[in-house]
This record gives C-alpha cells, sequence and structure tokens, in this order.
C-alpha cells in the first residue's frame, strides 16, 4: 500500500492531508484533535514518511488558538521547517448563493476556451505584486500541484475571466479532496491593472457560484493576515471568520 495513503489512515482523526506528491504534503491540523502527546507523535511520523517519500516540500498548517500552538510551532521548528504566514480562515454556507447577470466571460482549460500556456501567463500575473507572501515555486510547479490535488478534473477548475475579451484575472474553484461538499479557491486573483476598480467583491462572489454548481454546501477560504484588501472582500460577500492559522514550510 502506498506510504502516504497509510499515513493518512493512520491519522485520519488528527490530521487532513493533502496528497499533492511529489510537489508537495500538506498536512493541517484538524479541530477535533485533543491528545497533544499522540498527535506530536502521529505529526513527527507524518512528517518522516513524507520525507522519505521525497516530495519537494511538506507545508504544516496548525490553528494559532489551539491549545496545541506553542508545542507544535516549537516541534516545527526544531525539525528544520520555517515559518512562512498567518493566515484568516474564513466560512461561508453557500446556499443563498444565486447566478447574477454579469458582463464578465468565463473561460477554462476544460472547455478549452482557455489554453494551459495561457492560464499559467495569467496567473503569473495575477501574483504579481499581490498583498500574499511572494510563492518560492515556479508556476510549472503551482499547476503541478493543482494537477496532483484535484487529478483527471483538474483542468475544469482552471478559470480566466474576460470583459469585451480582455482577461481581467483567475480563480480555481474545486470541491475539497476527501469531502463531497467543501468547496475552495484555490487560488484567486486580479491581474495588477484591474486591482482598485471594484471588481473583486464581484469576482469572488461569481467563484462562489462556480462552486455551488460543482456541488459545494459551503466555503472555506483564507488570505494573509496581511491582505486587508482580500479580507474586505470576504466581510463584503458575508464571509465569518473562522480561525487564525501559521503555516511552515521545509524544502528537500
Amino acid at each position: 500500500m502506498d506510504e502516504i495513503l497509510k499515513v493518512d489512515m493512520l491519522n485520519s482523526d488528527l490530521f487532513k492531508i493533502i496528497n499533492g506528491a511529489p510537489e508537495h504534503i500538506n498536512i493541517e491540523e484538524k479541530e477535533t484533535v485533543n491528545n497533544n502527546k499522540n498527535s506530536e507523535i502521529e505529526l513527527k511520523n507524518l512528517i518522516n514518511l513524507s520525507i522519505k517519500r521525497q516530495v519537494n516540500r511538506i507545508g504544516v498548517l496548525i490553528n494559532k488558538s489551539s491549545k496545541h500552538y506553542l508545542n507544535y510551532s516549537k516541534l516545527l521548528l526544531n525539525l528544520g521547517f520555517e515559518r512562512y504566514a498567518s493566515k484568516v480562515e474564513v466560512l461561508r454556507s453557500l446556499q443563498d448563493i444565486s447566478e447574477e447577470n454579469s458582463k464578465y466571460e468565463w473561460r477554462s482549460i476544460g472547455n478549452k476556451t482557455l489554453s494551459e500556456d495561457e492560464f499559467k501567463m495569467l496567473w503569473k500575473q495575477c501574483m504579481s505584486g499581490s498583498e500574499n507572501r511572494t510563492s518560492s515555486l515556479s508556476m510549472e510547479e503551482h499547476l503541478d500541484s493543482v494537477k496532483s490535488l484535484l487529478g483527471s478534473n483538474w483542468k475544469n477548475s482552471c478559470i480566466a475571466i474576460y470583459e469585451r475579451n480582455k482577461p481581467i484575472g483567475i480563480s480555481i474553484p474545486h470541491i475539497e479532496p476527501g469531502t463531497i461538499d467543501e468547496g475552495r479557491l484555490y487560488y484567486f486573483g486580479l491581474l495588477p491593472q484591474e486591482r482598485g476598480k471594484g471588481r473583486s467583491v464581484q469576482f469572488h462572489y461569481h467563484s462562489l457560484w462556480v462552486l455551488r454548481k460543482m456541488g459545494a454546501t459551503f466555503y472555506i477560504g483564507s488570505t494573509h493576515e496581511t491582505n486587508i484588501k482580500m479580507q474586505n472582500v470576504f466581510y463584503k460577500n458575508n464571509c465569518s471568520i473562522k480561525s487564525h492559522t501559521e503555516s511552515y514550510y521545509k524544502y528537500l
């Protein structure tokens, strides 16, 4: 049996595993973790097995309000992880999200109205000058992570929005693997020249509508604590704060 699958089974009550191997393995603390001693042991085991699998990057996300926060933080730093960023995580029900008339056109790799190269180019532009911390991954690595995470359906989630044949931004809506109705946006952003025009709220709302059409009943989103503009978008689209988290990375 695949070692990462065995790890996922062993830790299903304590940690959520997002398997993007060989590019990355992401480990997220669950809210139901109660046994601090056992959870630290299993976290170590999971990290060691991920290293053995020779993934390029291991990411760990912990809850800053958790009673285990200080122990986890110390453990990760001692294991050679680097603190990456603090984030705000939000939650929103999608039951009241409805389709609105829009002047925007949605194109995707899945319906062949957008090429893979065009999408990567737009994604790179959207990341330029972002208020989130700069990623160390190449665009190829970013897209490979999407492919690993979403499997055969990845093309339908790679969407760009246009107005009069002019690109505005990109969105990557998807159902979180391992769930049947948890909607997430792997990435959401506007091109630099389109920022500050009041587009973000509507663009984000329509991304939530796409999630609902995919079968999601609720949405979980996040942004860096320093990204006040995105937090305002969450607020205007009636998202509520779920938690404050901190991420750690280890590159192999």
